[in-house]
C-alpha cells in the first residue's frame, strides 16, 4: 500500500494533488487542521494535513503460449506474410493518431498545442513537462490554455511545500554568500537601511571581503551613512572577537568574499571563517537571475558546503523572461527569501512571499494577456 500526506491551504489543493500524483482510486484514511512552524510562532498559518492511501496494484504477469500454440501461430503467420508485404509500415503520426482515440491515449494535438505554447512548459524541465500535460489531462483541457487559476494550482503542485513552509527569518546573525557580482554587498546595505530606518533596529555589519578591490570601502561607505558600526574580518581568528563586538546590536549581518563555486579552496575558507564565530547564523544563498541555468545549478550543488537555508536572488531588472526563476521554483531546495531589482537602497527589494512569487512570473511570463 503506497501512503501520501499534503499539507495544503485546503482540502481541494489535497484532493487535485492526491489525484495527480497517486490516481483517481487513492482514498483519504486522515484528515487534521495543523499549523507548521516553531510553536512559539502565534503567526503560524492554520493549514490542512491530508493522508491518503493507494492499494498496491498487482503486477501482470505476460501468458507465455504453448509449444503448440506457439507453431500454429507461427504457420498462420508464414502463410500470410505474402499478404502482408505490400502494407507500409505505420508512421509516427499514424501511431499518434490511434493512441488519441482512446479514452485512456495521451492529450489529443490541441491540447498538445495549447500546453506546449504556454510558457510554463517552454521554460520547464523534461520532468515538469510531463507533470504539465498529466494536468491538463486532469482538467481535460482541449480547447484553450491554462487559466491564471489553474497555473497558481499548477504552480503550487511544482513548488510543493518547500516554498511555504520553510521559509527562514532573519535571525540576529545572517551572512549572505554566492558567487563573485551578483549583487551580495548592495543587499546587505538594503537590509541594513531597511532594519535600521523602517524597524529602528540596532544594525552591525562585519565583512570577510577583503579581497575584491574597493570592496570594504563599498561597505564603509553605506555603513557611513546610516551611522552603523562596522567590523572587517581577516582571518577566521578575528571572526569571534568581531562578532562579539556586535553582540549589543539587534541584528548582524555578514558579508562575505564572492567566489567561483569551482573554487573549492575559498569556499572552505569561508566555512571555516563562519565556524570560528561559535554563533548561531542564518546563512542565506544570493544568487542572480542573470546566471544561465547550468551555472545556477552548480552554484547550488557547491555552496552546499557553507549550509545555505534560504535564497536571495538579485538582478530581476536585468533578465528578458523568467525562465531562471521558473528553473529556481522547479529545482530549488530552500525557500526564496527576497528579491532584488535595481541598485537603489533600500527601495530595490521585497520580501518573496509565495504570492509575490507567482504574481512576478505571471506579470512577466504572460505581459501579453495569454493564458487568460
Amino acid at each position: 500500500m503506497m501512503i501520501r500526506t499534503y499539507i495544503t491551504e485546503d482540502m481541494k489543493e489535497a484532493l487535485t494533488r492526491a489525484k495527480y500524483e497517486l490516481g483517481v482510486d487513492a482514498m483519504i484514511i486522515s484528515q487534521r487542521e495543523v499549523r507548521p512552524g516553531k510553536w512559539f510562532n502565534p503567526f503560524r498559518k492554520k493549514m490542512v494535513e491530508v493522508t491518503f492511501a493507494l492499494e498496491d496494484r498487482p503486477i501482470e504477469k505476460p501468458v507465455r503460449e504453448s509449444p503448440d500454440k506457439q507453431g500454429v501461430e507461427s504457420e498462420v503467420n508464414v502463410d500470410s506474410q505474402e499478404g502482408k508485404a505490400d502494407k507500409p509500415a505505420k508512421s509516427e503520426s499514424d501511431t499518434r493518431k490511434e493512441c488519441d482515440t482512446s479514452k485512456e491515449s495521451v492529450l489529443s494535438e490541441e491540447v498538445f498545442r495549447k500546453a506546449e505554447e504556454d510558457p510554463l512548459y517552454q521554460y520547464s524541465g523534461p520532468e515538469t513537462k510531463e507533470r504539465l500535460f498529466g494536468y491538463c489531462r486532469l482538467h481535460n483541457k482541449t480547447d484553450s490554455s491554462l487559466s491564471q487559476k489553474e497555473r497558481k494550482e499548477f504552480f503550487k503542485i511544482v513548488a510543493g511545500n518547500r516554498l511555504y513552509s520553510k521559509e527562514m527569518d532573519f535571525a540576529k546573525i545572517n551572512v549572505l554568500v554566492g558567487p563573485t557580482g551578483v549583487g551580495k554587498t548592495t543587499t546587505i546595505a538594503k537590509l541594513a537601511a531597511i532594519d535600521q530606518l523602517s524597524y529602528k533596529k540596532k544594525v552591525g555589519l562585519i565583512t570577510l571581503d577583503t579581497y575584491r578591490i574597493g570592496a570594504v570601502e563599498q561597505l564603509k561607505t553605506y555603513a557611513k551613512i546610516l551611522s552603523i558600526p562596522l567590523r572587517v574580518v581577516n582571518s577566521p581568528e578575528e571572526m569571534a572577537e568581531k562578532v562579539e563586538s556586535l553582540m549589543h546590536c539587534d541584528r548582524i549581518l555578514i558579508d562575505t568574499l564572492g567566489t567561483s563555486p569551482k573554487d573549492l579552496e575559498k569556499l572552505t575558507e569561508i566555512k571555516k571563517s563562519l565556524q570560528a564565530a561559535d554563533f548561531d547564523i542564518n546563512t542565506y544563498l544570493v544568487v542572480s537571475m542573470a546566471t544561465d541555468r547550468d551555472t545556477m545549478d552548480s552554484i547550488f550543488q557547491r555552496y552546499e558546503i557553507l549550509g545555505y537555508k534560504a535564497l536571495l536572488i538579485t538582478k530581476l531588472d536585468e533578465v528578458e523572461n523568467t525562465k531562471n526563476l521558473w528553473h529556481v521554483v522547479e529545482k530549488g531546495k530552500v525557500p526564496v527569501q527576497y528579491f532584488c531589482y535595481g541598485q537603489n537602497v533600500p527601495e530595490d527589494i521585497s520580501r518573496a512571499t509565495p504570492e509575490k512569487l507567482f504574481n512576478y512570473f505571471e506579470e512577466n511570463a504572460y505581459a501579453d494577456g495569454s493564458g487568460g
